[in-house]
Formats: structure tokens, C-alpha cells, sequence
């Protein structure tokens, strides 16, 4: 932003609200500076000697919310040697706190069904990279495990906002931080993984003929974001070449891109869960099978899954990670399993846990030898190892 010294506070305030009012009413495509301006009361000769446009706004109000955040969990943490939510001096978290006080940009940006596709993940990394959480902490973290922290941390904070807000919107900070609480403090290891759930597995079309189309088309578009690197730069006629179809029969099969994409990610979480499956109870499988299927996962991300393509840093692919909680919240909501914080809570938890994981390893992680991370990441997830809890 250009000399916001010069501007009060209160009019760039007045500017950044009317945004966030019209992104909860429309998509930003359709928010020009006129309607801004006009919803702000201030003209359009004003708002351009202080912002270029629409997404300098956006892009204010995202670092203002970012500092905020940060300061808010800073201020909460200096001092302090552990956060138990069930001792006397803090009774809710200063995330929830955080977000609840500023609901409006949480929720707006949280809507998956209008452009723009806000990528939190990333927000949340920012906050936490700056070691915001374990500076004032005594947490005794190699280099590896603080790499693993911030993802995972960043993706479990999104999924707990992610569940507050779609599950429960009108319970209280203090009634989620309750709840994850007792989620945390039931937490094992072996959450991560699970019994096979047949109605979760892909059912192949009677005819082979589709089935070898549908194929073709996810290869297309796999293959295409390998090589341009750019979702937007992806068309439908692309993806028809590339396959040799026609674009009549890429419709036959999908509605639009989108669709395909959708297909492509959830065929990539119910390989990931194959890999996490076990033929027993989870709660039988020992730290060495555990350490044997996170070696698995580790070496499949570094063959090139179809999923790295979609979760590398600027690919502009509008809608994974809330797609993949989607998919492997299924999975996990059938397993057998009683959790006191609600089986909701524990499914959003555990596939931010492993979406969390799949981010370290596709970027900090990428170096490493997958048993070298397994037996890393499995020492992380000891609770005796936690000095600050993480929420």
C-alpha cells in the first residue's frame, strides 16, 4: 500500500471492511474499485492514490490479520513453560480467540464456492515459521521436528478453525478449546491409520471402455500440470489433445476441469490410505509397522504421486487441501473407534495430521530418507515429548 501514512486509519479501515463485506456477498471477480469506493464513501480518486486495486486490499488485510494472529499467540505464550487449557490461566486459546473476534475474514475466506481461493495453509505457516509458538516455549525440537511442526501445526489449525466453523458455528471458543483439548489428550500414534472401509473404494464403471477413458483424461491432466506447471493455464482442449480424445467426450465423462480435478484428488487419498490401511486393530500396530507404512508413504510422494503436482508451491490450484480433508475424513469417520471430543473433531484432526505430513515431505523434507523422516515424525507424535501443547 501506497503512503498509508498520509491516510487515517479509520478510512483505510472503512475501505478494507467494504471489501470483506462484498467478498461474503460475491466473488471477487465481480467486486470492482467503483463498488468499493462506493460502499467505503470514499471516491475513486482516493482509494487509487492508496491502493492499485482490488487484490492490494485483499493482500492488506491478509498481512493485518497475519501480524495480528501472531502478536495474539506471542502475547498469550511469553512467560508461560506449557498451555494447559484446563488450568487457571487460559481457558481459551488465543487462536480461537483470534478468530472469533474476527469471524467475518475467517469465514469469508473460508468459502470454497467463491473466488478468491484463500490458501490458509500457507497463512498459517507464515505465522507459525517465525517460530511465533515455540520462541516463548520451552520446546525441545530438533531442526527436523520444528521443519514438521510448522506444517503440521499450520494444516491442524486450519482444520480445527475448518471444523469450528462448518460444524459448529455457534459453539463458543472456550467449548471448542474444551473439546480439543480432550482430543489431544487422548491422542495416539496409530490415529493415522485405520481398517479398510469397502464402501470407501472406488467403484469401476461395468464398462471397460470408460473406465480406460477416464483414465486417459487424469493422465492428460496430471501430465499437462507436470509440464506447464500452471492449473490456469490448463484448458479442456489441452487436456483433449493430450489424451487423444475429442473435447465431445471429455464432457461425456466430466462436467469441467474442476470435476476432473475433484476425481484426481480423491483417487490420490484412497491410494494414500491404501498405504495406511492395516489388516488388524490400529491400536494392535507396533511402532515398527507403523514406522514400515510411513516409509511407504514417504517413498510413494517421492515416485511422483499424481498429488505432488497439485501441492506444489505455486500451481495455482485453487481447492486441495479442503478437498483432501474431504476424502480422508470419510475414511477415518469409519473407523471403530470411541473419541470423547466427538468421531467429527478426530477425522478433520487426523487428516490434517497426514495432509501436514505430506506437505513437510513434499518441500522442508524432500532431502531426506523416507525411514530417516518416519522415525522422526513417529518421535514428534510421542505426547511425552510435547512441552507446549498444540492447538
Amino acid at each position: 500500500m501506497k503512503g498509508v501514512s498520509l491516510m487515517p486509519d479509520s478510512v483505510t479501515t472503512d475501505i478494507k471492511q467494504a471489501l470483506l463485506a462484498m467478498l461474503g456477498e460475491r466473488d471477487i471477480r465481480r467486486v470492482t474499485m467503483k463498488d468499493i469506493a462506493g460502499r467505503s464513501h470514499v471516491s475513486r480518486g482516493t482509494l487509487y492514490l492508496y491502493y492499485e486495486d482490488k487484490y492490494a486490499i485483499l493482500e492488506d488485510i491478509t498481512e493485518e490479520m497475519k501480524d495480528g494472529l501472531s502478536e495474539a499467540l506471542y502475547d498469550s505464550l511469553k512467560n508461560k513453560d506449557v498451555l494447559h487449557l484446563h488450568g487457571g490461566w487460559q481457558k481459551v486459546h488465543p487462536t480461537l480467540s483470534f478468530v472469533d473476534r474476527h469471524r467475518v475474514f475467517f469465514q469469508t475466506m473460508m468459502d470454497r464456492n467463491k473466488m478468491p481461493y484463500f490458501h490458509f495453509h500457507a497463512f498459517l505457516k507464515d505465522v507459525f515459521r517465525h517460530d511465533v509458538l515455540l520462541s516463548p516455549v520451552n520446546a525441545d525440537f530438533s531442526p527436523t521436528e520444528q521443519d514438521m511442526y510448522i506444517h503440521y501445526r499450520a494444516l491442524y489449525t486450519y482444520a480445527i478453525v475448518l471444523y469450528w466453523l462448518n460444524e459448529e458455528p455457534g459453539a463458543s471458543p472456550e467449548a471448542i478449546s474444551g473439546q480439543v483439548w480432550d482430543l489431544i489428550s487422548q491422542k495416539r500414534f496409530y490415529w493415522l491409520f485405520g481398517r479398510r472401509v469397502p464402501e470407501q473404494e472406488e467403484k469401476k464403471p461395468a464398462d471397460r471402455r470408460v473406465t480406460r477413458t477416464r483414465q486417459a483424461l487424469q493422465e492428460a491432466m496430471i501430465g499437462l500440470m507436470a509440464e506447464k506447471k500452471e492449473y490456469a493455464a490448463i484448458t479442456i482442449s489441452d487436456i483433449a489433445r493430450q489424451s487423444n480424445l475429442r473435447r465431445a467426450t471429455f464432457y461425456d465423462h466430466y462436467a469441467n476441469k474442476e470435476a476432473l480435478l475433484k476425481t484426481i484428488i480423491h483417487q490420490s487419498c484412497r491410494d494414500l490410505i491404501g498405504l495406511l490401511t492395516v489388516n488388524g486393530d490400529p491400536a494392535d500396530c507396533s511402532m515398527e509397522e507403523a514406522e514400515a507404512a510411513l516409509v511407504r508413504l514417504f517413498s510413494a510422494l517421492s515416485d511422483g504421486m499424481p498429488l505432488v503436482h497439485f501441492l506444489r508451491e505455486g500451481s495455482g490450484v485453487p481447492d486441495v487441501i479442503p478437498e483432501m480433508f474431504r476424502a480422508l475424513q470419510s475414511f477415518y469417520l469409519h473407523q471403530p473407534l470411541h473419541i470423547q471430543a466427538g468421531k467429527k473433531l478426530y477425522a478433520y484432526y487426523v487428516a490434517s495430521m497426514l495432509v501436514g505430513l505430506i506437505q513437510y515431505r513434499l518441500h522442508e523434507g524432500k532431502d531426506h530418507a523416507p525411514d530417516m523422516l518416519a522415525r522422526e515424525f513417529l518421535q514428534f507424535l510421542d505426547v511425552k515429548k510435547y512441552r507446549v501443547i498444540l492447538l
